[in-house]
């Protein structure tokens, strides 16, 4: 089935119509209905454990959870789905349809759980099936779901004697809708930078969609390999305006400074936010483009980069309201460049920068006190 025929079918789809306003809440909801509806049969979906329909059983969402540890400022969780049955034993479902999975964030999830109950399973539910996970977790595609779905819910199933007609289309609807978007989103590639051809294959709705997933993919590559060397911060983002993704590599020297090394889209950009100085904020632009021409022409930041192509404010560099000022490498980033390559990439200019730590803070000194 091609990207046209899928589109058509999607489109000709209610249960597809109305998941677009809130894809992942749709769908959580919808598994929520279905486990309250069918427990018996939810059940087999994400576990062969034997449901006893004489015990009380509860499926719900959005639950908060509070973590008793100290050490971590007794921070909350939110879990997406929950089963709870049998009295003590509980699935967790967390649902990824346009994010990827935060592995420290999974890892939380289930030594806070697991504290207030023992039996429980993990699952996250993701719309490509090979994900590097904590051990404690199980990932279901929604491919394999669907097809879990078809042969529990289409086969021999007797539904709500009142509503059996209505239940029975609906689920099918469903199943068909998760089917044709596993079949529109690509496999899991093989850590390659080609998000931006790949997604001309993809149906229009699920584009963004699909680029949210990679660059948070990429995130997770970067952060994973960073973090065990450098306490740099990253963040993603997506650009609405522009539909691409946006991966920052962040360094604060304080609250009020840090450097950025930034991806977005094909461009590899170095930035710098300044917040402290003068009160007024045009005098806080030209103390800020003072710092970072001083750190561009000494060769500690913004090193091999191009002019804007527009006139900016902010002279020879791109700007972001109200205070990010930035500009691209020479060298950007095309479709087969992989993942390590933007990683070591990365750390090179990392390690430049923390050598250089001690002469860019004496380049700003004048502005900033340390």
């Amino acid at each position: 089935m091609n990207k046209s025929e899928i589109t058509e079918n999607l489109k000709s789809s209610p249960i597809y119509n109305m998941s677009q306003d809130s894809l992942e809440n749709f769908h959580t909801s919808f598994l929520c209905w279905l486990g309250n509806t069918y427990p018996e049969k939810f059940i087999k979906l994400f576990n062969d454990k034997r449901f006893d329909k004489t015990k009380e059983y509860n499926c719900k969402k959005q639950v908060i959870h509070t973590n008793s540890n100290k050490n971590e400022g007794n921070k909350n969780i939110r879990t997406d789905l929950e089963f709870q049955f049998n009295d003590n034993e509980l699935i967790i479902i967390e649902n990824k349809i346009k994010s990827y999975p935060d592995y420290n964030q999974l890892e939380k999830y289930y030594d806070i759980i697991c504290k207030e109950k023992k039996e429980t399973i993990f699952i996250l539910l993701s719309l490509v099936d090979k994900i590097n996970l904590p051990k404690q977790w199980i990932c279901i595609s929604y491919s394999d779901l669907a097809k879990k779905m078809n042969k529990i819910f289409c086969e021999n199933i007797e539904y709500k004697r009142d509503y059996q007609d209505y239940h029975k289309c609906l689920i099918q609807d469903y199943i068909n809708v998760i089917n044709l978007l596993s079949k529109s989103f690509p496999e899991k590639n093989n850590e390659i930078y080609d998000l931006y051809e790949q997604k001309k294959q993809i149906i229009d709705d699920l584009q963004d969609i699909y680029i949210k997933y990679r660059t948070s993919e990429l995130a997770n590559y970067i952060n994973k390999e960073i973090k065990k060397e450098y306490n740099w911060e990253i963040k993603e983002s997506f650009s609405a305006k522009s539909k691409e993704g946006v991966v920052d590599v962040i360094r604060k020297l304080d609250e009020n400074n840090r450097f950025h090394i930034q991806i977005q889209g094909k461009q590899y950009s170095y930035g710098f936010v300044y917040l402290e100085g003068k009160s007024n904020p045009d005098d806080i632009w030209k103390e800020r483009i003072k710092i970072a021409n001083k750190l561009k022409d000494q060769g500690y930041w913004f090193v091999d980069t191009k002019d804007p192509k527009r006139k900016t404010k902010c002279e020879n560099f791109y700007s972001y309201k109200p205070d990010f000022i930035y500009r691209q490498s020479n060298k950007g980033i095309d479709e087969k460049t992989t993942y390590k390559e933007i990683t070591n990439r990365i750390k090179k200019d990392i390690e430049k920068f923390e050598q250089n730590l001690v002469k860019i803070q004496n380049c700003i000194s004048e502005f900033v006190k340390y």
